[in-house]
């Protein structure tokens, strides 16, 4: 019978493989490439790699905590590990990835060093002025639906949020079903993530004119931060825009209600607080409507602790009236109590970009190409 040590090396073993399969996968690299590189022939006629190349290797990776959980959770769904197993893999990951090792020099002589942490190699990944470890999380709540542009525009959002410190993305479909192309797109982020469906109720579909569109899977998005969160920020980050990175260095100021300038907005172009001699002064919007707040959705951030302190907060089904239903569904708040970001409102920081209109892709004549790369290509298009 194997000893419990033993045992537990060879858990440790095949999840540190199995960190290495989903990070090629992530990266472009297969990892029949890997076995390849190591042993110069096929992967059917390869030698297994022994345990401390394995480590060897693990050391040499930009390897960090949430893709070493990312990686378990992907197992743990196909293969039915059990919580208590999957929670044991990640801890003896993070263990081997932590300890001390050796490594081989140029002269072919094994120095002892310690290895740089999960931690560390986090850190290394941000810009050096910043402390990963101080930053309150940022919970980034979008709502997406299927389309041909979904993914291309859910993979252009995924590379800036890569490069944001301690985010919590928050991706609700509006569909009964979660897409599985979305699913697979979010695994290979290494981001912490939630996938969440939220349809828009039928009453709504069924309604004549404008619709009231993102709003469950908005509202989605708060009943989990209210289940799951106590501090940090959220912010309502639409697919179809475009995020300059300093924003989210800004938002994670808010201590209540923020707001800041969104670029291409209506007609004037721009939608921001209006600013004079340091002092809030009125809105500037294309289109004003009576509202108390009339701002864009990407246009600002509100303090988790402020919403749990509201619990009635919402956002209601009213076309064209969300952000300001749900900013006054935040009373007690008036104008003059928000918080003014991006240098008092002289920078845009987020644009209400627009990708073009697609329509859905031709089926695949699969008598002709059924054979062919054409197949798994299709897959990826809606």
């Amino acid at each position: 019978m194997m000893k419990p040590s033993m045992k537990m090396g060879v858990i440790a073993l095949i999840g540190v493989l199995v960190v290495f399969y989903q990070y090629h996968l992530s990266t472009g690299v297969r990892f029949d490439q890997l076995t390849d590189f190591n042993t110069g022939g096929s992967a059917e006629e390869a030698r297994a790699l022994s345990q401390d190349e394995v480590e060897s290797y693990a050391r040499t990776s930009t390897f960090t905590e949430e893709m070493i959980k990312s990686a378990v959770r992907r197992v743990q769904e196909t293969n039915g590990l059990s919580p208590d197993v999957a929670a044991l893999l990640v801890q003896e990951l993070l263990n081997h990835l932590n300890k001390n090792t050796f490594y081989v020099s140029e002269n072919g002589s094994k120095i002892q060093r310690p290895p740089p942490t999960v931690q560390s190699v986090a850190a290394a990944q941000q810009p050096s002025n910043k402390s990963a470890g101080t930053a309150e999380p940022l919970y980034i709540i979008t709502p997406t639906y299927r389309r041909p542009e979904q993914i291309p525009e859910l993979t252009r959002m995924s590379h800036t949020l890569m490069l944001v410190r301690n985010v919590h993305w928050l991706v609700i479909e509006d569909a009964t079903v979660a897409t599985k192309q979305v699913t697979a797109l979010l695994a290979r982020t290494g981001l912490k993530f939630e996938h969440l469906t939220a349809p828009m109720p039928e009453k709504y579909k069924q309604k004549k004119g404008a619709k009231p569109r993102g709003v469950s899977n908005r509202n989605r998005g708060l009943q989990w931060i209210r289940a799951n969160a106590t501090t940090g920020v959220f912010y309502f980050a639409d697919d179809d825009n475009t995020y300059d990175i300093a924003l989210f260095d800004e938002i994670r100021k808010t201590r209540s209600v923020s707001m800041f300038p969104v670029g291409l907005c209506t007609k004037f172009g721009l939608s921001s607080p209006i600013i004079k001699d340091g002092k809030f002064v009125g809105f500037y919007d294309g289109w004003i409507a009576g509202r108390k707040f009339p701002v864009d959705m990407a246009g600002f951030a509100v303090s988790v602790k402020f919403l749990l302190q509201r619990p009635n907060a919402t956002m209601p089904f009213k076309a064209g009236y969300e952000e300001d239903g749900f900013l006054k569904s935040l009373a007690p708040l008036e104008p003059k109590d928000i918080e003014f970001l991006a240098e008092n409102c002289t920078r845009v920081l987020a644009w209400h970009t627009q990708t073009k209109k697609n329509e859905p892709s031709v089926g695949l004549d699969l008598k002709l190409y059924g054979e062919t790369n054409l197949v798994k290509l299709k897959q990826q298009i809606v």
